[in-house]
């Protein structure tokens, strides 16, 4: 059988201390090589925390940069790339005025990543690396902990699942502009820095103190710094015992940055990250107290590849992540006590429409899984308010952290729930006037076909056991199989099926089949 060509992608991202390319030739995921990488230290991270923007004269910087990596991927004949962008241009006050002279002056469009995206496709490659090497199946309980130059993210794993997800802007770089240069010269500093840390991850510890942690996963910018003082050859994975940490955190707290400097022969600006570093990684040990620490070198350019292979080749990697993020909605609904039974089936009725009305309704399948989220979480708002709980749904849901979902998808999802049981959707709302007009239609589609599927088990028993879905001419007719009187669901069905031939013109009946 012919052997495909290989394909050629590249990830680009702009970062708080470096920006960076990665060229890669693959023909699946199990089958890459990096054909051409390249990073360049930058500052653009201690410029935002500082003054809250990204000078021109940074971003004149970022553009020369760009067009030599545009030099690149035509040398390379890339025409499928991605550029990304994290916390220093996410917080900066004239992000849009960076993206549009990077755009004017270098022709690359740029995306730029919420923290819970930048901490998912950084887990997406670390993922592959722990389960390439058989590691994760062997773990009953593994926490990932990402620390970046702006943020901090909690991944726990167990048993085949994601349990907990938490985000918390705290980063190492971060850290470090939060005291000026006379209050780190202080002998204070490190009792100061060391409450300032534990007070700000302080809400993570409940979580953590229900878990038997066997694995801390450490990832992130400053892992090679960590790495590089405990004398290691950095490596894809890089094992450290608890007590070579240990000591190197006794050893480091009495020093002062010249002797931090001399004793570990680090530039001045990598030596001031030193504190910062080695206290978070402690205090994060303290929450933790796991048997064992691991130091991947995965970085997010990585993760922006693994994921973007496993997609264009239908890779089982990409199923196993996306398992992983349903899996973490779940745990958010358990969190609000919600119905896990009810919300069951509201997926399935849900999942089972949206796919038999494809041709009608022309959505794909990232639209599906927002449908999927959603019909989850979709009555969590009872937990605060039975009323209006599809007001507290929408909130609840907007004020999670969402790993793998972007911003604007994470409000489609909370609309969703917001309209899933009645209600016009208007721009009466400053909820769905929020929206882009391609968000209103989708939110439109998806909360007629979850409004339908609600109705199916408006009564929380589950009383159908079999549906089938069949168009006659314009009707769309829904034929379900019940012993139980279906009294309830029927009118219920009919009173939200106005809304749903108002979205699709098509009318619905809901006809029950004894069984």
């Amino acid at each position: 059988m012919a052997r495909h060509a290989p394909e050629r992608f590249a990830a680009i991202h702009v970062g708080s201390e470096q920006i960076g390319v990665q060229i890669v030739e693959y023909t699946n995921l199990d089958d890459f090589r990096i054909v051409e990488q390249s990073y360049r230290q930058v500052m653009l991270g201690e410029e935002t925390f500082k003054t809250g923007r990204v000078s021109f004269s940074a971003v004149s910087e970022i553009c020369e940069l760009l067009k030599g990596y545009r030099r690149l991927l035509s040398e390379y004949g890339v025409r499928d790339y991605r550029l990304v962008a994290t916390t220093a241009i996410r917080e900066a006050q004239n992000q849009p005025y960076i993206i549009d002279q990077i755009k004017i002056k270098t022709g690359f469009s740029v995306e730029v990543f919420e923290m819970p995206q930048e901490i998912f496709y950084k887990y997406v490659s670390l993922v592959k690396t722990v389960n390439d090497r058989g590691l994760m199946n062997s773990c009953d309980c593994m926490l990932f902990v990402d620390i970046s130059s702006g943020g901090l993210g909690f991944t726990l794993y167990k048993d085949g699942n994601l349990t907990y997800q938490q985000n918390i802007h705290i980063g190492a770089l971060r850290i470090k502009e939060s005291f000026d240069k006379s209050q780190r010269d202080s002998a204070h500093f490190h009792q100061a820095l060391s409450e300032y840390i534990k007070s700000t991850i302080e809400p993570v510890e409940k979580e953590m103190k229900q878990h038997s942690i066997k694995r801390l996963v450490l990832s992130g910018t400053e892992t090679k710094l960590l790495v590089k003082m405990l004398g290691k050859d950095q490596g894809k994975i890089t094992f450290v015992s608890l007590s070579e940490f240990d000591s190197l955190y006794k050893q480091v707290r009495s020093l002062n940055l010249p002797q931090i400097i001399k004793n570990f022969q680090l530039p001045e600006n990598k030596a001031e990250m030193v504190l910062p570093t080695i206290v978070l990684y402690k205090q994060v040990l303290s929450l933790t107290n796991p048997q064992e620490m691991l130091i991947l070198s995965d970085q997010f350019m990585d993760g922006v590849v693994v994921k973007h292979i496993a997609e264009k080749t239908g890779h089982e990697h990409k199923q196993l992540i996306q398992d992983q993020l349903i899996s973490l909605c779940w745990e958010i609904g358990k969190r609000y006590y919600y119905d896990p039974v009810h919300a069951a089936a509201v997926e399935k009725w849900s999942l089972l429409l949206f796919d038999k009305l494809a041709r009608i309704h022309g959505l794909g399948e990232r639209h599906r899984l927002l449908l999927k989220v959603a019909a989850i979480l979709h009555d969590i708002g009872k937990h605060v308010n039975l009323r209006k709980h599809y007001f507290y749904s929408y909130r609840l849901i907007i004020s999670s952290d969402f790993m793998g979902f972007s911003e604007a998808e994470k409000h489609v999802v909370a609309n969703i729930a917001y309209y899933h049981s009645k209600g016009t959707p208007s721009d009466n709302d400053p909820t769905f006037a929020y929206l882009t007009p391609n968000q209103k239609v989708t939110v439109a589609k998806l909360s007629a076909i979850i409004r339908l599927a609600d109705a199916l088990d408006r009564s929380h028993r589950q009383k159908i056991s079999e549906a089938e879905v069949a168009f006659r001419g314009d009707e769309l007719v829904i034929t379900v199989t019940s012993s139980e009187d279906m009294s309830l669901e029927g009118w219920t069905f009919a009173d939200k099926a106005d809304f749903f031939e108002d979205v699709f013109g098509i009318k619905a009946t809901l006809i029950r089949k004894v069984g």
